[in-house]
């Protein structure tokens, strides 16, 4: 008995589809769709936040917990943080 090629590519295709459009659910705008922490809490304590004018990007900044010397900067952008050494982060 042969097999037919349409309905293995149908599967293949079908599976993609949902796979997407499941992992789309795990997100949202607001970052609140983040990885779970396992209970454990983080560092919630304010960031220091540079507002700029409209259309330019707003930069949020601090010192990473648990990673001492190190700081973040995140934007309102769609972009990954940035983390640099900073003398001034403690542990």
């Amino acid at each position: 008995m042969k097999r037919r090629p349409t309905r293995f590519l149908t599967a293949v295709v079908s599976i993609v589809i949902a796979v997407s459009a499941l992992s789309g659910c795990s997100s949202d705008a607001r970052g609140t769709g983040d990885s779970p922490v396992a209970e454990h809490r983080g560092d919630d304590s304010p960031a220091n936040v540079t507002n700029f004018p409209d259309h330019f990007a707003n930069i949020a900044t601090k010192c990473v917990a648990g990673a001492p010397g190190f700081r973040a900067f995140v934007t309102t952008r769609e972009a990954a943080p940035v983390i640099l050494a900073d003398p001034t982060c403690k542990g």
